[in-house]
């Protein structure tokens, strides 16, 4: 099997067989997300509907559905974009180790790096290294961060300005950035590090998370014209439990690249998001 990079939201980019079997069962998977969408409005007025909801008799062929296409996806690699600010060497570094996952060990020699450079004072350092807030992130006290890498499979998502402005706008990400929003020390610190970047990834599938192939998703992208509001949601935030290896990761998109206005088109985003 020649393996094939793939997004979610380009039919065009999926494997050939993919598109075969989804042209083939797109009348199963709309009539069961009808049947689906029918059974959740009587739902909205009978409490025993809601308490026993009949059968979606469309469920079995939705099934064989997804399992058929999850096993053709087996082997492609589904793309991905992390959105993050980065130091010059800090890119450099991506493109020859790969991608890490967010832990304690990876957050201290970020910060030890900008120290080295001259970039970050070591009050600031000893600050953050031993801030309740940044601590508390770590050991996900304030939802599971640790131990992933967080990604975009749909490249819609980045231009969605008050999604991502602030992972662009401020070095380290969330772990370092969350719970400091009205500090303006700490903004102007991680303001004034690295540049806007974005990440293109593409992980083999299946990946070992609760999600299985993403399979219902991609079902999901290619009814939506069809249906609002399909479930799963076509659109989602993709953990990855493992550091991405070199050969995972596609490019780095600098700033000053064209193609990282094409992706987000931020020349456009309101004032209160704009990126400089």
């Amino acid at each position: 099997m020649d393996r094939k990079d793939f997004e979610l939201e380009l039919p065009e980019s999926w494997p050939e067989d993919v598109r075969r079997v989804v042209e083939d069962g797109r009348d199963a998977a709309v009539a069961y997300h009808h049947e689906r969408q029918r059974i959740d409005r009587l739902g909205s007025t009978d409490v025993r509907v809601r308490i026993g909801p009949p059968a979606n008799a469309y469920r079995p062929a939705y099934d064989a559905l997804v399992e058929r296409i999850e096993t053709l996806l087996r082997g492609h690699r589904l793309v991905g974009y992390h959105c993050t600010r980065l130091t010059p060497p800090e890119a450099l570094q991506i493109r020859t180790d790969g991608l890490r996952a967010l832990s304690p060990g990876l957050v201290q020699a970020r910060l030890e790096a900008v120290v080295q450079a001259g970039l970050m004072t070591p009050a600031q350092y000893r600050f953050f290294v031993d801030s309740p807030m940044v601590q508390a992130h770590l050991a996900n006290r304030h939802g599971h961060r640790t131990g992933k890498v967080w990604l975009c499979p749909n490249r819609s998502s980045l231009r969605y300005a008050s999604a991502v402005y602030r992972l662009f706008r401020s070095w380290g990400g969330e772990v370092l950035y969350a719970g400091f929003g009205d500090d303006a020390a700490v903004t102007d610190v991680f303001g004034g590090l690295g540049q806007p970047a974005i990440v293109k990834c593409a992980v083999p599938l299946p990946v070992d998370d609760l999600y299985g192939c993403r399979t219902a998703e991609l079902l999901s992208n290619a009814v939506r014209a069809q249906i609002a509001h399909p479930e799963p949601s076509p659109s989602f935030d993709w953990k990855v439990p493992r550091d991405l290896d070199p050969s995972e990761v596609i490019d780095v998109i600098a700033f000053e690249d064209p193609r990282f206005e094409e992706l987000t088109g931020h020349l456009k985003w309101p004032v209160d998001y704009r990126l400089g």
